[in-house]
């Protein structure tokens, strides 16, 4: 292993963390890490997930994007991730708000110390327009998942976010623009939350992501709301159809990484990879819509159980687990019988 004076080592291990460390902490979600440094999002799922060696101008795009040096993405000499000086460090007294600065942030929200009071991931060293951008994203995805896309208009969503209206027109031209940025935020969310870049550990990646798809988590269903509606949308509208299509393949990516890591360690079975995702997928799917419409009863236990049972018949190879305790891992009741 080689490390450095302050005991900072380069293996492949530990420039996989920095590099999540660093787009976590830049709050952009991987898709779109992967579209800014002209990389396919499935190779960029397969790097952080290990699988894959980062090559030379990725990490120099990753550390470009991210705001964080080469150096330290590759050697990891300094203690954290260097955080750009921005404007606002300034003291205060030597700043001026105007009304509108120029890429449409209110006054009132940068007075306040940043990108408005919406929920978006933001951090102080980032740009400001890529805090903008984000913070835009997120207020969208948010209203779209609780009022639904067609009601929403951009100055609702500028109103959310803190910004103009022709701020959010210039990060997005168009409402086809935001709502597919809205859609990688969900993958983002997923990823985030199910740790599906985290292979080390195959089984219990897909168990934890069986518990979230059965309804759990507040947040995943969002998720399901902004899909539903995405769905509707594509079945009547090229345009629509064509974005849902390509954030879905990332989603399809996501979860093959998985796969072929469980399938490399033995804890995944073996055989045609694609179809298992596409399957598995579809499953997903349907107990999504149901749980999210409720047009079938249907508890958690229930939920948590039938994919549980999925996962024991289709996916995994250890069948010699007891049901009892397979039921368990996915927190649903144990069978009397």
């Amino acid at each position: 292993m080689v490390t450095t004076s302050e005991g900072a080592d380069s293996t492949q291990k530990s420039l996989v963390l920095r590099v999540r460390n660093a787009i976590k902490d830049a709050g952009i979600n991987h898709s779109e890490v992967a579209r800014r440094i002209g990389l396919d999002a499935s190779k960029l799922s397969k790097s952080l997930a290990g699988t894959r060696k980062f090559r030379v101008e990725e990490i120099s795009g990753i550390s470009e994007l991210t705001g964080v040096t080469t150096d330290w993405l590759t050697t990891g000499r300094r203690a954290g991730a260097p955080r750009r000086v921005m404007v606002t460090d300034a003291p205060a007294q030597h700043r001026e708000v105007p009304d509108v600065v120029d890429d449409g942030t209110r006054a009132d929200a940068q007075a306040a110390g940043g990108a408005g009071a919406g929920p978006a991931p933001t951090k102080e060293w980032m740009s400001k327009g890529t805090r903008n951008r984000v913070t835009i994203i997120v207020a969208a995805w948010e209203l779209y998942a609780d009022l639904g896309i067609d009601r929403v208009r951009t100055e609702d969503v500028a109103d959310a976010a803190g910004v103009t209206a022709s701020a959010v027109n210039y990060h997005f031209r168009t409402k086809d623009q935001l709502l597919q940025a809205a859609l990688r935020y969900s993958l983002d969310i997923i990823a985030e939350t199910r740790h599906l870049n985290d292979a080390s550990d195959p089984i219990s990646v897909l168990r934890h992501f069986a518990r979230l798809h059965a309804g759990v988590d507040s947040k995943i269903r969002r998720v399901w709301s902004i899909w539903l509606q995405c769905w509707a949308r594509a079945s009547t509208d090229e345009g629509a159809r064509a974005n849902l299509t390509a954030v879905y393949g990332e989603w399809l990516d996501m979860i093959t990484a998985v796969i072929d890591a469980g399938q490399r360690s033995g804890a995944i079975r073996t055989g045609d990879s694609a179809l298992m995702v596409k399957a598995l997928a579809i499953f997903i799917d349907g107990l999504g819509v149901a749980r999210t419409t409720e047009h079938m009863p249907l508890t958690d236990d229930e939920a948590l159980t039938m994919l549980e049972n999925y996962l024991a018949a289709h996916i995994l190879t250890d069948t010699r687990t007891p049901k009892s305790e397979r039921v368990a891992a996915a927190g649903g009741p144990v069978p009397t019988s």
